[in-house]
C-alpha cells in the first residue's frame, strides 16, 4: 500500500517536495501542480475496481485518451 500511494502522488503531481523533520518523513504534494492529464488516466483504476469495467474496454479508453494526448501535445 505504501508504495502504490508512492507512485500515485508521484505520477499525479509533478512537484512533491521532500519533508523532514521531527523525526517524520515523507513526500508532501503540491496541489497547483496536480497533471491533469495523469489525474484523468488514473480514474482508470475507478472504473476498474468500483464500476466493475472490464479491462479491455478500460484499455481501450486509455490507449484513445493517450493518442489524444499526443495528438494535441502536452499542455
Amino acid at each position: 500500500m505504501n508504495l502504490a500511494i508512492w507512485f500515485a502522488i508521484h505520477t499525479v503531481f509533478r512537484a512533491v517536495p521532500p519533508v523532514r523533520g521531527f523525526g517524520v518523513a515523507f513526500d508532501a504534494p503540491v496541489p497547483s501542480s496536480v497533471d491533469g492529464w495523469a489525474l484523468a488516466l488514473a480514474a482508470a483504476m475507478i472504473a476498474i475496481f468500483r464500476f466493475k469495467v472490464g479491462m479491455i474496454p478500460t484499455l481501450l479508453a486509455c490507449s484513445a485518451a493517450g493518442v489524444i494526448l499526443y495528438l494535441v501535445g502536452p499542455a
